[in-house]
């Protein structure tokens, strides 16, 4: 077994330079949210080279996951690998409104020893680790004793159907790696590859998306009647200027309120006004009947999602204007349950690749956002994420990611894949 685990990481160190160039090659391959297909394809494609079963499996038009497949004899637990191929919307709403440029076009570089680029960060490097993993415990003749599930999915990122953007191909927050747990993809265990500056993580909160129209009257400027207070304004966009410090004002204190410790670390549920809509920006000199505001609320795992909704409304209802609130998505939180067999694995790995232990506890961004562990502890499938680390994250443009860095997550998957599917013990 000693000779496996040196031929495993061997091989993996002497492929540093062909792993980073799929990650740069899957970073740039253009396939924004909404049509991932592309990316699918790369991955299906590589897999296919490398005789690895593999199949790509069509959601919608445009919309698919890759499946990659090592099947076991039946002797072990089964493996899910799991990232995301959706990375960030791309086209005249991004450019018109963003404020910079679109991710999946400017695609990824390498300087030196790092990787920028918003489509490796999030989330195409994954891919490449798990399927390098793979390759090289295939390679080192072992025959796994459980199925090794590899999912490059569609549709994590947060988005929900509203007003003109109808249908599946604006849904998110699970979509892809649902669409395969509901078809028959489950596993004993699930390591979704995410970034998390090697912590581990098993708690993820859920999500309110929130659709809040405030009406008014269409008055041609010369005509204006502002009337004797700013309630009385026929501006829609005046009347949701407040509305939007009612919301902000009880995101501060609802983010206050929900943070607290989970075993994972600190959690700080966020919420914000994320999105307006009001008027016809060309033609300014009519007062606006109509104004949406778009809210994203994160939700704690359990938490009652009309109580969400309550207190919102009576802070709306508290600017004393008339708007209506609409709940347009809700999608649950969860926290792992039985996942310390996986946990323990990745623990080994990382000791023996890194020479110490994890973190122990993940930032609280990490531990206060959506990723698709959701999907799997919700199906009852343990699953934890774990990743290497992606530099300034914080700021935009300023993440990368270390090749070594990437070498070592790759190296501490396969030491996973051995525990796991064969019960080797690599400590």
């Amino acid at each position: 077994m000693t000779q496996v685990i040196d031929s495993v990481l061997s091989a993996l160190d002497s492929q540093r330079e062909e792993l980073a160039e799929l990650v740069l090659q899957l970073a740039n391959t253009y396939a924004p949210v909404g049509g991932e297909i592309a990316a699918a394809r790369e991955v299906d494609q590589w897999y296919r080279a490398n005789s690895i079963e593999s199949e790509v499996v069509e959601l919608v038009e445009g919309r698919a996951n890759a499946v990659g497949r090592i099947r076991g004899d039946g002797s072990g637990k089964s493996l899910i690998f799991n990232a995301h191929l959706d990375t960030e919307a791309s086209g005249p709403d991004f450019d018109n409104l963003m404020a910079v440029p679109d991710p999946n076009v400017v695609g990824a570089r390498r300087e030196a020893d790092r990787i920028f680029g918003h489509t490796a960060l999030n989330d195409r490097h994954a891919h490449a680790l798990f399927m390098f993993a793979a390759r090289a415990v295939r390679d080192a003749g072992v025959k796994l004793g459980g199925d090794l599930i590899l999912t490059s999915v569609a549709g994590e990122t947060g988005q929900a159907p509203v007003d003109e953007y109808k249908g599946l191909r604006y849904d998110g927050k699970g979509l892809g790696s649902s669409y395969l747990v509901e078809h028959g993809v489950r596993g004993d265990y699930a390591l979704v590859s995410e970034t998390t500056d090697f912590a581990l993580n098993w708690h993820g909160t859920g999500a309110n998306y929130y659709k809040v129209t405030i009406r008014g009257k269409n008055m041609y400027t010369p005509r204006l009647d502002r009337g004797d207070h700013w309630t009385d304004s026929p501006n829609s966009i005046l009347k949701a200027s407040y509305v939007i410090q009612a919301i902000e004002d009880w995101a501060a204190k609802y983010t206050v309120d929900h943070t607290g410790m989970t075993p994972c670390g600190e959690v700080r549920p966020q919420a914000q006004v994320g999105a307006i809509r009001g008027g016809i920006p060309w033609r300014p000199n009519r007062s606006s009947p109509y104004t949406a505001l778009y809210v994203d609320v994160r939700t704690l795992p359990g938490e009652n999602p009309d109580r969400i909704t309550k207190s919102l409304r009576e802070a709306i209802d508290s600017v004393g204007v008339d708007a209506q609130l609409d709940l347009i998505m809700s999608k649950s939180g969860a926290l792992g349950k039985g996942i310390e067999p996986l946990a323990e694995a990745i623990t080994a790995g990382h000791r023996v690749v890194r020479g110490d232990d994890p973190p122990r506890y993940a930032e609280p961004a990490v531990v206060g956002m959506w990723r698709d562990i959701n999907v799997f502890n919700k199906a009852g499938i343990p699953a934890i994420t774990y990743g290497p680390s992606r530099g300034s994250a914080g700021v935009q443009g300023r993440g990368f990611l270390e090749v070594g860095d990437l070498v070592d997550a790759a190296k501490v998957y396969a030491l996973v894949i051995l525990q796991v599917c064969n019960g080797l013990n690599v400590g």
